[in-house]
C-alpha cells in the first residue's frame, strides 16, 4: 500500500513528520489506512512484543498522534466529492442504459436541482405605491410611539 506525505503542512518551520523516525512514521500511515496499532506497529518495522504492548504509547505520543490527526485530515479531504464530480457521476448514471428508468430519471431530476433548472420565475407587474404608503405610516406610527 501507497504511504502518505505531509511534508506540507508546517509547525514553526518543522513538520511533524520532520520529528519523527521512519517506523514512527510508517506506524502513523499503516494505522491511519487500517486503524489496528498492533498490526501497523508489527507492519512498521517493529517486533512483535512491542507491538503488542506498546503501541498505547505510540498512540499517546505527541508528534506521532498529530501525524496522524494530519494524515486523517487529508485521506478525509481526498474522499470528499467535489460537484463536478457530483455531477460527473449523476451524468454517468442518467446516460447508462443499463440502469434502470427511475435511477436514471431521478439521476436527471438531481442534476437538474444542482444547476438550477428548476428555479421558479415570477414576474411581477403593477405598483408597490399602496403598500409603499402603508409601510410609511407604520414607520411614522412607530416613531411617535418611542
Amino acid at each position: 500500500m501507497g504511504g502518505f506525505c505531509v511534508g506540507e503542512n508546517m509547525k514553526g518551520g518543522v513538520t511533524v513528520n520532520d520529528k519523527l523516525n521512519i517506523r514512527q512514521r510508517k506506524f502513523a500511515e499503516y494505522y491511519v489506512q487500517s486503524g489496528n496499532a498492533t498490526e501497523s506497529a508489527k507492519r512498521a518495522g517493529y517486533s512483535d512484543s512491542y507491538a503488542r504492548h506498546r503501541t498505547d504509547e505510540m498512540l499517546k505520543n505527541v508528534d506521532i498522534s498529530a501525524y496522524i490527526k494530519e494524515l486523517a485530515e487529508k485521506a478525509k479531504d481526498k474522499r470528499i466529492m467535489t460537484a463536478k464530480d457530483r455531477q460527473v457521476l449523476l451524468s454517468d448514471i442518467a446516460q447508462d442504459s443499463g440502469n434502470e428508468t427511475a435511477d436514471r430519471i431521478r439521476a436527471i431530476d438531481t442534476l437538474n436541482k444542482m444547476t438550477g433548472e428548476y428555479l421558479s420565475k415570477v414576474e411581477v407587474s403593477g405598483t408597490l405605491s399602496a403598500e409603499t404608503a402603508k409601510l410609511d405610516e407604520l414607520v411614522r406610527q412607530m416613531k411617535t410611539d418611542e
